[in-house]
């Protein structure tokens, strides 16, 4: 017997059972379609984190209070340490060339205009903020030396505070309330992404000489970033600075550094890391639906061997070997997980549409890759599951078989 006619046999063995084919295809449908749903969703992740890295500057260096040994792993977050002060921004321009330095205060605060509020994020910053972390101003200007040098009250928002306070209004010289301070709106920055995790339009930068003195309270600084003029140079720069803040600190062993220096490429390395395994763990979790479903197939085709008992005994009586009635019932599993596995992608891709559709901010791509992963699997399972109940099948004596009511 042919392949062509054990297909056909099987075909015509399922649509005989319209209605246990069908309950079997639920799990099938269910497994696949999470499978390449999250596995979409979940690519899209880790690009727009690693995108929203990559936008932050160009070969980039970040300092952070707190050593290697100060990483609190509940938090995700270095230990909080006050220990960065102006003098270590001088002092790191002062000694190293071919790098530009941009300190940060960081805070966030409840912010108000008129009859509108907002709770966001306040970045004290210096000039040399807009070149390090790629800030551009789409209206107004941007922090200058003489703000900083004033201690001027003014503000730079991001696009996302400006449609929160503002709405479609032009929100240059409009007074808005920081805290308790007042604040002057001199310029609206250029969008730089909101979508994924973390909105970074929605910021407000003022000088970081007012931030210490009217928002935060206090002369340390959170972070320093430092941006190196030659990328080939980056490790070079890395341990100049490393040396310098070393004996700035009095620290004779680099792994007792109270600071820690990473590197755009080490964030990158390191985010992408973890995204990826969240993204394996979370396709795992769906895979297991198949994989419970699996047992139901096999369960399905055990009953449906013990239904066609006296089918099974005529036909080995009429010629067909055991190895006829293994291909027929394997057939079968496959034929089953295989259509109801691409029913499964066309709902997923029906869903996806539907997500990118309504949260325009989400951009999730079903790649070939994820649909030949989830057919192989749904695949494998029903070969898998199928095994036994086909070997049931052919080890079946055809007398004791034809005998079967």
């Amino acid at each position: 017997m042919n392949i062509l006619r054990t297909i056909s046999i099987a075909i015509q063995g399922m649509l005989a059972n319209k209605l246990r084919t069908t309950l079997s295809s639920l799990g099938i449908i269910i497994g696949v379609f999470s499978v390449v749903v999250l596995l979409a969703i979940g690519e899209w992740a880790q690009k727009s984190i690693l995108s929203s890295i990559e936008s932050l500057g160009t070969n980039l260096l970040t300092i952070s209070p707190g050593g290697s040994n100060d990483w609190d792993v509940r938090s995700f977050s270095w230990s909080d340490q006050d220990i960065f002060m102006m003098e270590h921004v001088d002092l790191i321009e002062s000694t190293v060339s071919g790098v530009i330095v941009a300190p940060v205060v960081q805070t966030s605060a409840q912010v108000i205009y008129q009859d509108a509020n907002t709770n966001t994020l306040i970045y004290g910053i210096s000039s040399s903020y807009e070149f390090v972390r790629n800030t551009t101003v789409e209206q107004g200007s941007f922090i200058t030396d003489i703000n900083n040098l004033n201690r001027e009250k003014v503000a730079v928002i991001g696009p996302t505070v400006a449609e929160n306070l503002f709405g479609t209004a032009n929100p240059i010289g409009a007074t808005i309330r920081i805290g308790n301070a007042l604040f002057t709106v001199v310029g609206v920055t250029k969008s730089k992404w909101g979508s994924g995790f973390g909105d970074q339009d929605d910021v407000i930068y003022i000088p970081i000489t007012t931030a210490m003195i009217s928002v935060v309270g206090s002369s340390y600084i959170g972070s320093i970033s430092v941006s190196v003029e030659d990328s080939e140079a980056m490790n070079t720069k890395k341990d100049a600075i490393e040396k310098v803040l070393l004996q700035a600190f009095n620290i004779e062993n680099a792994d007792d550094a109270n600071f820690t220096i990473q590197s755009q490429e080490d964030m990158l390395e390191t985010v992408g890391s973890i995204t990826e395994i969240l993204k394996w763990a979370l396709s795992g979790i769906a895979a297991i639906s198949l994989l419970v479903w699996g047992i139901g197939v096999m369960n399905i085709l055990l009953v449906t061997v013990t239904e066609r008992t006296k089918e099974i005994g005529i036909r080995k009586a009429i010629g067909a070997k055991n190895r006829n009635i293994i291909e027929q019932f394997l057939i079968e599993s496959v034929i089953l997980t295989l259509f109801w596995g691409i029913i499964g992608i066309g709902l997923s891709y029906g869903l996806v549409f539907l997500v990118n559709m309504l949260f325009p901010v989400i951009n999730a791509t079903i790649t070939t890759g994820h649909i030949i992963l989830a057919l192989s699997f749904s695949v494998g399972i029903g070969l898998f599951f199928g095994i036994y109940p086909a070997y049931k099948a052919a080890r079946m004596d055809p007398i004791e078989a034809l005998r079967t009511e």
